[in-house]
């Protein structure tokens, strides 16, 4: 069988649990990585067993051999990074958010086209069995017409205002980091499409800390979200329908869910005490190897984009966060 060959462009956190998991993806290899520094890039080299290890990211795009490049560079760095690999015929998949604006989110979906490969946002949360089960059950009517969805992802990050998360001109912000997870399930489960939308949130040097949305669709379904860098919130998601309920999650991790659980009416019309089912799936690591799984098998069949993180998806999520950003008065460099 032969192997596809994964660049990794960068060193942080993200990229090495993405380097984790790809040991559980069948056929996958990483051919190379790149950081800003070639100590770096030779560090994590060793620890993945790497045979090549480069001190720039413009050197490894020039590496014929690499099949995907993995992006998970700062979000203000994703277009350029994103772009140079484009440029040299490689597929990209690179971490949510997909850029600092739309406009940079369409530009790179046109040099994808130019350079006829394949690219994806990283919203590993759709690739997730536990999370497509879920959603199965609200789109065939096991809880009968949903109407409903509350969505929330908040974390205390605020020990380290260092970090890109909390600083504008590195695109930072509860939203960019946090908060897409809840609008992106929202898109999921009720579509892009909604007909109202209104907010608030709390801004502080520049960048949203927190902040609650709320959709308004044609057919009366709402959907509610929250998302924070310096509070603890519940961090569950839950769709509820005429008929019942469906939870993701279980925990504060549901944005890479092992479990999701189905809720019926019962007697009691303050609670689901009716029948229930819950699929629990127990993988391995942290769980992008859903997401790269995926990957490989589009690059083979020689698609462009991925039905569950389509760049009409990416898009939708970039304008409605530039819409976001815009009412609370938060504005990237790159506007």
């Amino acid at each position: 069988m032969s192997k596809t060959k994964w660049g990794i462009v960068s060193t942080g956190k993200i990229a090495n649990q993405f380097a984790q998991c790809l040991k559980f993806v069948k056929g996958a290899q990483i051919e190379a990585v790149a950081s800003r520094s070639i100590e770096s890039a030779k560090a994590f080299a060793q620890k993945y067993d790497i045979s090549k290890a480069y001190g720039s990211y413009e050197e490894m795009s020039a590496d014929s051999e690499i099949d995907i490049a993995y992006i998970g560079t700062p979000n203000n760095a994703h277009l350029d990074d994103s772009v140079m690999f484009m440029k040299q015929g490689i597929h990209v998949l690179c971490e949510k958010p997909l850029a600092a604006n739309e406009k940079q989110v369409r530009a790179m979906i046109q040099k994808a086209k130019e350079n006829d490969v394949f690219f994806m946002e990283g919203m590993w949360t759709r690739f997730f069995p536990a999370v497509q089960k879920g959603l199965e059950w609200v789109k065939n009517g096991s809880i009968g017409e949903a109407k409903v969805l509350f969505a929330s992802l908040g974390i205390v990050g605020a020990g380290d205002k260092s970090a890109w998360r909390f600083k504008r001109e590195m695109a930072g912000g509860a939203m960019m980091d946090v908060g897409i997870y809840p609008l992106a399930m929202a898109f999921a489960a009720f579509g892009t499409d909604y007909s109202k939308i209104t907010t608030s949130a709390f801004v502080q040097n520049g960048i949203d800390e927190v902040n609650t949305i709320t959709l308004t669709y044609p057919d009366g379904k709402i959907a509610v979200l929250n998302s924070a860098l310096t509070a603890v919130m519940d961090n569950n998601v839950m769709i509820s329908g005429t008929k019942g309920c469906v939870k993701i999650g279980e925990g504060n991790h549901w944005w890479h869910a092992k479990r999701a659980e189905l809720m019926l009416e019962g007697d009691d019309i303050f609670s689901y005490n009716g029948d229930s089912e819950a699929f629990v799936d127990s993988y391995s690591s942290i769980g992008f190897q859903y997401e790269a799984k995926a990957v490989q098998d589009y690059v083979a069949s020689g698609a462009k984009q991925a039905k569950e993180m389509s760049w009409d998806d990416s898009i939708k999520i970039a304008q409605t966060i530039d819409y976001l950003r815009k009412q609370w008065g938060v504005k990237y460099d790159e506007d």
